[in-house]
């Protein structure tokens, strides 16, 4: 009996082992998935290229994996994360340059622009205009013109900023509900420990029930009754 309560610790453990680092794993897993991401898009692999004859992968099956991926980096909430810092970053640029750097750019249309391209196509032109390109002057209709864009794109990268955050809420749900349900399949030990538990626990009760026959014979041998010898029988295949 001590051996067979031995089996419940033993389950007990197994279970445990799993749930005690069920929310870590679960957002080391997310999190590599995110960076896997973020990696293949700062990778310069002609995503946005024209397609090369000596390239084995078409461009449409590029581009399809590259949506993915983009798609991927928004179902986690670290991936989302990583998209508004992003888009703060563009803000302040356009805050503090009145203008994107080429890499902010660069980036946002590795990131945005197979789902959301026309922002991602916006961002692409809010690099610096001809005057501040070459450092000269320029008029007040330009000035006010050069505003208005910048007060326009400010605008978009507002409301991308709160369609994010909405996306981030949906993702800690997503991701709690995926828990919770995770952490309920771990209710049992995984296959092969159950089956090895089971084979444990069925070779303690094969042995427990054999020594509670032999007490039962020797307690009625006690008694004085005329105990039959027990009856074995072979269910071996005869030749």
């Amino acid at each position: 009996m001590w051996r067979k309560a031995r089996v419940i610790r033993a389950e007990n453990g197994e279970i445990r082992e799993r749930l005690d680092t069920l929310r870590v794993d679960r957002a080391l897993r997310d999190s590599d998935k995110a960076n896997l991401v973020l990696a293949v898009s700062k990778m310069e692999l002609g995503f946005f290229s024209r397609e090369n004859p000596s390239d084995k992968i078409p461009l449409m099956e590029r581009w399809a994996a590259m949506q993915g991926a983009q798609t991927t980096l928004r179902a986690h909430h670290s991936g989302l994360a990583y998209l508004h810092a992003l888009l703060e970053k563009a803000k302040a640029e356009m805050a503090g340059d009145g203008y994107m750097s080429e890499h902010t750019r660069g980036t946002i249309l590795c990131e945005f622009g197979f789902w959301d391209c026309l922002f991602a196509l916006i961002c692409s032109h809010a690099g610096p205009s001809a005057a501040e390109a070459e450092d000269r002057p320029s008029g007040a209709v330009d000035d006010k013109e050069a505003e208005k864009k910048r007060a326009d794109i400010v605008a978009f990268i507002d409301e991308r900023l709160e369609r994010i955050g909405l996306f981030k809420e949906y993702a800690l749900e997503r991701e709690e509900l995926a828990g919770d349900a995770e952490a309920r399949s771990f209710s049992l030990p995984p296959a092969d420990a159950t089956d090895k538990l089971l084979r444990y626990e069925a070779h303690l009760d094969r042995q427990l029930y054999r020594a509670m026959d032999q007490l039962e014979r020797l307690q009625r041998q006690r008694k004085g009754e005329n105990v039959p010898p027990p009856l074995n029988i072979n269910l071996g295949k005869r030749n």
